[in-house]
């Protein structure tokens, strides 16, 4: 039986999509790939998103090695906040399960700037039971240890708990913990499937 729904961030309950995030910020397509690969996809992302490293480290090495002046760094990771708009069907999918007898949490790899911004900018994140963020653990998805971090935290059994995230190397590592999971994107029957199982019929 499910008592628990836990959502990921990026991609399920907000916009995540690193080309888009590119795209709209410049037309200039050497600028694109450097964004993307050098900022985005580079390992200093992955240390901002651990909370290994802050946004006022990660700016000057992200301007050095793309030779983009650290102020249009620092306009991209603005850009790349600004970015992150609600999915409004996972937002009207998250207050149908307020109303419901489950305890609902996150677990997301974001920095804490990120986060602390969302949660001021989104009220409903307040209706949240509880979560874990990446960059205030100094841990992160895939690796076990965030995941069993949530059960200590708020006394979670994984066989009771519904864990939705859109990447499938996350999905698996909470399938072998033991987790019900569903692998989320845009769809009309994702959609169908996450309430089939988790609303009233």
């Amino acid at each position: 039986m499910i008592r628990n729904v836990i959502f990921d961030f990026g991609a399920v309950l907000f916009e995540w999509n690193p080309h888009h995030i590119v795209n709209s910020f410049t037309t200039s397509q050497p600028e694109r790939e450097i964004l993307l690969r050098d900022v985005l996809q580079h390992s200093d992302w992955l240390s901002l998103d651990r909370g290994t490293m802050l946004i006022a480290e990660v700016i000057p090495k992200f301007s050095a090695r793309t030779q983009i002046p650290s102020q249009r760094i620092e306009d991209f990771i603005t850009h790349i906040q600004l970015s992150l708009t609600k999915i409004r069907q996972t937002e009207t999918l998250f207050n149908q399960l307020t109303q419901q007898p489950y305890s609902l949490y996150y677990l997301t790899n974001m920095c804490s700037a990120f986060f602390d911004t969302l949660y001021e900018k989104h009220h409903f994140i307040s209706f949240f039971d509880g979560g874990l963020v990446s960059g205030k653990e100094l841990v992160m998805k895939p690796e076990q240890e965030i995941f069993m971090r949530l059960c200590e935290r708020y006394q979670l059994t994984p066989q009771e708990s519904l864990f939705i995230d859109d990447n499938s190397e996350n999905i698996q590592i909470a399938s072998a913990l033991g987790f019900n999971t569903i692998q989320f994107n845009q769809t009309q029957t994702c959609f169908q499937q996450i309430e089939k199982q988790l609303l009233p019929h």
